[in-house]
């Protein structure tokens, strides 16, 4: 199991792979019980989220040493067990180097001698460190989205990023295929504790994916911040709706059951598979107004114009970097300049597609104002027959991702 682990790790940190994939992938294929899957999960999820805090404590027993990624990562898996994990020092150590010795016998006594010694040192302090490298190694984000975020929000980043206990899992009802009670029965049938907020959004510390209301449509998996942006557009029935950046297609859905399928949806999106995601979860969830197209928003056309246009726009992901915590090192100041291009260009582009007296709501699951309201002021300058109606920037908590949520008439 822990080669599985190392090999997902180097995955991640060498091959840019997305973290939530590399553990789907192999959680599919791999032969594990499940409380192998369990501490499998965590351990990735750890060491990632935690990848330059554990590279700090080890790192006088391994400065100047020139240590392979196969080891390296052994090495972070250790020393993040001993540090956040209640299992037995000499088992993880022993588990750990048996699996090292199978690829390289050498190594395996490195990583012994390390993890031992480490064992034995105290806590290295995080004391005396410039603000910025502190943040960084701390809440093991990238120096240049610490420098961007910390300038944006000054002294927020521990309560952005801090550790958050009983993390909740959301879902959102689906009104197409279930009425609250329905769900309420099932769940007190089941013994399972929650909370319902507004009939539509279920809070709950039990994951549900296995349950026969999660494999029916009857529920979705989908983060509160999310939920609200269909909550603030409030499309009516009939209207026609544009879709621009649909994948995975949950806004979409939430769209179909406000208006209870009555209305036409065109949800796009630039990849093909991406699409057939978005079909698939359609017929899952009983959605039936809405139709799918291979269309890149930046340059797409349109015949009709639109009631209701959504972007909800490629973006840095900092909102939503507590599950998706590679962001924390693959995303960068270079990166973000060519997404906030896109951003600008699929405005540009499809508000030419929007009725007079029309909706636009744009969105994003990042906290980088850049992307945010600096992207909806330029917007506004040079489209000054749009009004701001709504406008809020959610931040990043144990129920919800941060988010950005604007919503503008075309006057």
């Amino acid at each position: 199991m822990y080669d599985l682990v190392i090999n997902s790790l180097i995955k991640i940190f060498n091959d840019q792979a997305y973290t939530n994939l590399t553990i789907s992938n192999t959680l599919k294929n791999a032969a594990f019980s499940e409380n192998e899957k369990k501490l499998y999960t965590k351990l990735v999820y750890g060491v990632v989220d935690k990848k330059y805090y554990l590279d700090y404590l080890m790192q006088p027993l391994t400065k100047g040493k020139r240590i392979k990624p196969y080891v390296k990562n052994a090495l972070r898996i250790g020393v993040y067990g001993l540090e956040y994990l209640n299992l037995a020092p000499h088992y993880l150590i022993n588990e750990l180097v048996a699996t090292v010795k199978k690829t390289n016998f050498q190594a395996a006594g490195f990583v012994n001698a390390i993890l031992r010694k480490y064992q034995m040192m105290p806590k290295r302090s995080l004391d005396n460190l410039p603000e910025n490298t502190y943040l960084s190694i701390k809440y093991s984000i990238n120096q240049e989205l610490v420098d961007l975020l910390n300038a944006q929000y000054p002294k927020m980043l521990p309560s952005l990023f801090g550790d958050e206990e009983n993390i909740y899992n959301i879902y959102r009802i689906n009104h197409l295929k279930a009425k609250t009670s329905d769900i309420i029965s099932f769940l007190d049938n089941e013994k399972i504790l929650y909370e319902i907020e507004d009939g539509l959004i279920l809070k709950t510390t039990s994951n549900l994916i296995n349950t026969t209301l999660f494999q029916e449509g009857k529920i979705v998996a989908q983060d509160k911040a999310s939920i609200k942006v269909g909550l603030i557009a409030n499309p009516k029935k009939h209207d026609l709706i544009l879709d621009a950046c649909s994948a995975p297609g949950s806004k979409a859905m939430h769209l179909a059951s406000i208006i209870e399928n009555e209305g036409t949806i065109i949800a796009c999106d630039i990849y093909p598979h991406k699409i057939q995601l978005i079909n698939d979860n359609a017929q899952k969830l009983g959605v039936t107004c809405l139709k799918t197209f291979v269309l890149d928003a930046r340059v797409a056309t349109f015949d009709e114009l639109f009631d209701l246009i959504l972007v909800d726009a490629p973006c840095s992901g900092l909102g939503v970097m507590r599950h998706k915590p590679d962001l924390k090192y693959q995303m960068t100041k270079d990166k973000i300049a060519s997404i906030k291009t896109d951003q600008k260009a699929i405005l540009n582009n499809v508000v030419k597609y929007l009725k007079k007296h029309g909706i636009l709501v744009y969105s994003t699951c990042t906290i980088n104002k850049e992307e945010n309201e600096g992207m909806i002021k330029t917007f506004l300058e040079t489209h000054p027959n749009f009004e701001k109606l709504y406008e809020e920037s959610i931040f990043p908590s144990n129920t919800q991702d941060g988010f950005y949520i604007c919503k503008l008439q075309c006057n």
